[in-house]
């Protein structure tokens, strides 16, 4: 199989472990395996060590596939596979459905993934772009001219990283409706759901509306357990479950009992966990707005109505003066690894999204740190 290097990815494995601070993480705080065995009580501490660290079940932990089903309101245990992490979801999923010569259109930009998964498999790729002054919002116009007679999937992320868009409930079922009219896959990578900051915007799980869309979880982004590895498909159809499980046994096989475990303890609680990550991101986000008026005019943004990330633009050329052209902008990787350099602190480049001019920043860590980021970043915009 020959696929493209992640780009995102191969930023972090320079950067991430290197850098006292990292302001461009997409994930809410940390969780602690302490805080989720103080929550399990004494009884679900002992049991906890106790634990055995055989083989568990390929679909995954019974419990675990119970607590997952109570996030759906159409589904039963049996109609969620357990993966490692969000990543093993969309592999396997792409690799069953895809053929050579599909056609898969995915919203741009996106975790990289969901897209070069399918290349990789032969698909034809094309880009369903997200326009900053829209507000991030995906245009179903655009949509219908890029669907063709081979399209076979239509991949989203609600809420959206990096830009924090979250879709409308009319986009929401319209793009159901097509799924359905037309006969595509709706793919709805959910790795943010529940992270909103008006419970108005709140949307059901696309699962959840038909049988022609696959919900893609994950307990990394909202309950800052990203070393769990522990991902799940929520799917009506019982067959591409089967599938993906069949091909499982060539890439983890199974999740890890420990993980699991702590997975089922952390949804078990995961109101109180999501309300602490959700404090913590509203508390970052407004130090931010007052940072970007600050620096207005160098940076702009659209503000995130969901998940913990915002996908702030830049104006800044090679001398680090503000371009009055617009033009000649500093590269993204090179506005970042200067910021690096000068400053020990991480951004995320917008080019990782095939984006210039852009990068991520994250909400999700204690504001202590975050505000102490923000000095670092202010000074090197400054000098």
């Amino acid at each position: 199989m020959k696929i493209a290097p992640f780009e995102l990815e191969r930023w972090y494995v320079q950067y991430e472990f290197n850098v006292k601070y990292n302001i461009s993480a997409s994930c809410g705080r940390e969780t602690t395996t302490a805080e989720l065995l103080a929550m399990a009580g004494p009884e679900g501490r002992e049991k906890y060590l106790n634990l055995g660290l055989d083989y568990t079940q390929n679909p995954g932990d019974p419990l675990l596939r119970q607590e997952l089903s109570k996030l759906y309101a159409s589904l039963s245990p049996d109609q969620i596979q357990e993966t490692t992490g969000a990543s093993e979801a969309i592999f396997l999923l792409m690799n069953h459905l895809l053929e050579p010569g599909d056609t898969v259109i995915a919203e741009a930009p996106i975790y990289q993934s969901l897209f070069s998964v399918a290349e990789a498999v032969g698909a034809k790729m094309k880009r369903w772009q997200l326009h900053e002054e829209h507000g991030w919002q995906p245009d179903l116009d655009e949509l219908t001219r890029l669907i063709d007679s081979r399209a076979k999937m239509v991949v989203i992320n609600s809420p959206h990283s990096p830009t924090g868009s979250v879709l409308s409930p009319e986009i929401q079922r319209a793009l159901v409706e097509l799924a359905e009219k037309r006969g595509f896959w709706l793919i709805s990578d959910e790795v943010y759901r529940g992270i909103v900051y008006d419970p108005q915007a709140l949307l059901p799980p696309a699962v959840d509306l038909s049988e022609r869309a696959i919900s893609i979880g994950d307990m990394t982004k909202p309950y800052g357990l990203g070393g769990l590895r522990v991902g799940w498909i929520a799917a009506h159809d019982r067959s591409v479950l089967e599938a993906c499980s069949s091909m499982r046994d060539y890439t983890t096989m199974c999740n890890s009992a420990p993980s699991e475990f702590l997975a089922t303890v952390a949804l078990q609680h995961r109101d109180e966990i999501l309300a602490r990550n959700l404090a913590i991101a509203r508390e970052n986000m407004a130090l931010f707005a007052s940072f970007v008026e600050k620096h207005r005019d160098r940076l702009s943004w659209v503000k995130p109505r969901g998940g913990f990330t915002a996908f702030p633009k830049y104006n800044q050329d090679a001398e680090g003066k503000r371009s009055e052209t617009g033009k000649n902008i500093l590269s993204s990787r090179e506005f970042c690894r200067r910021l690096v350099e000068a400053e020990n602190l991480l951004l995320l480049p917008g080019e990782t999204f095939g984006l210039d001019g852009h990068f991520r920043v994250g909400f999700g860590q204690d504001p202590r740190k975050f505000a102490v980021g923000l000095k670092l970043f202010d000074r090197f915009l400054e000098k």
